[in-house]
């Protein structure tokens, strides 16, 4: 055992950087690719701050896409892209290629892919707004270049024939190298219909010997020219004595073809294609190299790196998420993108009557994210506008789950949340699942437990018939919501508005339920919902109550509050004891049944979940209890145990650099527990230094000394030279540039951090 403890601590000893290895080139594209729940994490390649984002479609059969055995083809913003060999074939996967990933290359900047079936290598890289294609084309074969046009109808086929006619693609070939027209722009939601076009001009290096276009089935050689749905266009090259190499260089636009034809004058003009490829690359390695890290091991920096890369690539459309720790990053290192995110919330309120709000989810979480930037200084937007968006939302919109910001009208479910403060759950069995008159929960069958609810009916026709009532989630996140507000609220002097939404920010408090110390749904008549198990009621995936999840998620999602629900459960020891059960506690019954009922319920330790947003604040929960060692310790499992730069690196969810960005933070060493509150708390980090550039040429430092594997516990800090005892520190600490340094040790200061005056803030006072 000795030696075994030996070798572990010598292979996760901080080794140097190899040398010459840039940020860049530590960045797994594949990171998260197989997947525990359903589909996987998605690839994606791009500029920092472009609006291509590109990766080849795979076998849509196969759910976890680095398992995938076949390329379909290339997405390219106005349609896809293919290249085949022999005859043009047309049809649904007609030229799909088998690939092999030990003959492939993923960079951030860069792929390349031998297409196995037609024998093609094909490589891309890109600018903001323009790709360039390199294809060579196999010796003694014909070969083809197919370029499928995205077609005009909505996401589900819903468009007027006015909009049908006006966003039909169009298609122009001109001197044998020039392609050019327009393909459809899908926007504006899940069932929203296409509204624009994306324009594009595209250039071959050599004239295309042959080509043609078709529609549907039907195959015109010869033709230049082609409208419609179900439209494309091919350029054919004849067989060689030896390999051959074509590129084809496309600009996208949304304004017209001749300004697709300036972005690739202005943003490639003379570049090769290997010049365009360094310099995207110059570009990522300033993007990462915002955050420098120096010790670690060589695994350490590459999970750094792939889950930064990942954070700063995806696009953040969804703020049921991203608000919780996502933007919180961005806003540090790139606030000029948040500040712009926000614009385009208030955008969407200009054009639409609603605030951006949380997408497919619940909750007003834009709240969460413009309130969060503005406390941190942040400007460029219209606060009082803004403010009017997200009271609106507050007021007016629906809270049901799927239904995102005025959608729906109100019903009788939030005039339950006004007037009574909680939203109400159905009554009765169907919360238990129970199955006719069986009995208790807890006696049923372990086939039985996951059914969906039965025995009582939904009567909101508005509801989701599929992701129900989540009632107990949606109170604790509109709880939460309402305390981000009614902090703007009170800088903004709207006395009114700041104790309405003080008042709702306490709703939580309706739904501890006592006897079980934890959060549980309450009826309309304001009764417990009876019988209820913690661990497994609320059907599928929890959602008659919960958000993807059970009772010991939620009974700790109140980021605003945390002494609040201390004092609900007893006090300090209570809730270490309660908390210190979530780690621990199991299922008592068959693991894969209890993942068929909670999918979403990955990366489990005890009920603790680190595949699902939710649960990300939790570990920092023991810095309001006394004990902030156990944050230390917590930390460092769940990121050893969970991240990897192997495709199975990401435990669940990442839908828009959430899960990515907990790793970044964490790994530095301090998290945004409660967004809206310009405030982190202190963890435990894993690298000797690192440094966050937050502009204006100030940095700020976490310098962790003798940290390594087993040397997790802060002994002491300092901030800026001088003593600091407290488990958080402040926006301002950062922006203003500074210096954290903590002493690390391999067992805990049981004092540092830990008395009542050292806890971070919460909105009620210990009692």
């Amino acid at each position: 055992m000795l030696g075994g403890t030996a070798t572990f601590a010598q292979n996760n000893k901080a080794k140097p950087a190899a040398a010459g290895k840039s940020p860049s080139d530590y960045v797994d594209m594949y990171i998260g690719s197989i997947n525990p729940k359903t589909r996987s994490t998605m690839p994606v390649i791009k500029t920092p701050d472009g609006n291509i984002s590109i990766f080849p479609t795979f076998n849509p059969a196969i759910e976890d896409f680095y398992l995938s055995d076949k390329i379909m083809g290339f997405p390219i913003g106005i349609g896809s892209l293919m290249a085949s060999v022999g005859d043009v074939k047309l049809g649904n996967g007609a030229n799909a290629s088998r690939f092999d990933h030990d003959m492939e290359t993923a960079k951030p900047y860069y792929y390349q892919a031998l297409l196995e079936d037609p024998d093609i290598n094909t490589e891309f890289t890109l600018t903001d707004n323009t790709l360039i294609f390199r294809f060579t084309l196999p010796a003694k074969k014909t070969s083809n270049l197919l370029l499928n046009l995205q077609g005009g109808g909505g996401q589900r086929g819903q468009q007027t024939a006015a909009a049908t006619q006006i966003n039909a693609p169009s298609i122009e070939v001109k001197d044998n190298k020039i392609i050019q027209g327009w393909g459809a722009s899908r926007g504006g939601g899940r069932n929203a219909p296409t509204t624009s076009r994306n324009y594009f001009y595209a250039e071959l290096s050599k004239p295309m010997a042959k080509g043609g276009t078709w529609q549907g089935e039907t195959l015109n050689p010869g033709s230049t020219k082609q409208e419609g749905n179900g439209i494309g266009v091919y350029a054919s090259y004849p067989a060689t004595l030896g390999p051959q190499t074509v590129e084809l260089r496309i600009g996208i636009s949304q304004t017209s073809i001749d300004d697709a034809r300036k972005t690739v004058d202005t943003e490639i003009g003379k570049m090769t294609f290997d010049q365009v490829k360094a310099k995207t690359k110059q570009r990522w390695d300033t993007e990462l190299n915002l955050i420098k890290v120096k010790g670690g091991t060589e695994r350490q920096r590459g999970i750094f790196y792939s889950t930064l890369y990942r954070t700063r690539a995806l696009r953040m459309g969804n703020v049921w998420d991203t608000y919780r720790s996502a933007y919180a990053l961005q806003n540090l290192i790139r606030p000029d993108e948040s500040v712009k995110a926000i614009n385009n919330f208030i955008r969407a309120y200009d054009n639409t009557g609603w605030l951006t709000s949380s997408g497919a989810m619940i909750g007003h979480h834009s709240t969460s994210v413009i309130v969060e930037a503005y406390l941190k200084g942040l400007r460029g937007f219209d606060i009082e506008k803004a403010y009017a968006g997200m009271r609106k939302n507050h007021m007016e919109a629906t809270m049901i789950p799927w239904k995102d910001g005025g959608q729906a009208p109100l019903t009788e479910l939030e005039k339950t949340y006004f007037e009574k403060g909680f939203y109400p759950a159905l009554p009765g069995k169907a919360g238990a699942n129970a199955k006719d008159d069986v009995g208790k929960y807890e006696k049923l069958p372990y086939q039985a437990r996951w059914l969906p609810e039965v025995g009582v009916e939904e009567t909101v026709k508005e509801v989701d018939g599929w992701h129900r009532r989540q009632s107990v989630s949606v109170t604790l996140e509109h709880c939460y919501d309402d305390w981000c507000l009614a902090q703007m609220a009170k800088v903004l002097g709207k006395t009114d508005d700041y104790n309405l939404f003080m008042k709702r920010a306490h709703n939580y408090q309706n739904l501890y339920k006592p006897s079980i110390g934890m959060m549980a749904p309450k009826s309309a008549d304001g009764k417990w919902v009876e019988p209820f198990d913690p661990r497994f009621s609320g059907g599928f995936a929890g959602e008659g109550y919960f958000a993807e999840g059970n009772s010991w998620t939620y009974t700790w999602h109140v980021q605003h509050d945390v002494q609040g629900l201390i004092n609900l459960m007893g006090g300090n020891d209570k809730f270490n004891t309660k908390l210190d059960s979530l780690f621990i506690v199991g299922h008592t019954m068959d693991k894969l049944a209890f993942l068929g009922q909670f999918p979403d319920m990955t990366g489990l330790v005890g009920m603790y979940t680190q595949g699902n947003e939710p649960a990300y604040h939790i570990p920092y929960l023991y810095n309001y209890s006394g004990q902030p060692w156990k944050t230390q310790s917590r930390l460092r499992t769940l990121m050893d145990l969970w991240y990897d730069i192997t495709p199975q690196g990401i435990s669940g969810d990442e839908d828009g650099g959430a899960t990515s960005s907990w790793y970044v933070f964490n790994a530095m060493g301090f998290y945004p527990q409660c967004p809206g509150r310009p405030v982190f708390d202190i963890g435990s980090p894993i690298f000797e230094e690192s440094v966050i550039n937050v502009g204006g040429g100030k940095t700020f430092v976490v310098e962790a000394k003798n940290v390594s594997a087993q040397n997790k516990y802060i002994q002491s800090a300092t901030l800026n030279g001088k003593p600091h005892n407290k488990a958080w520190f402040t926006n301002d600490d950062i922006v203003k540039g500074g210096r954290l340094v903590l002493q690390m040790g391999n067992r805990p200061n049981k004092s540092w951090a830990s008395g009542q005056a050292d806890v971070p803030p919460s909105m009620s006072a210990a009692q």
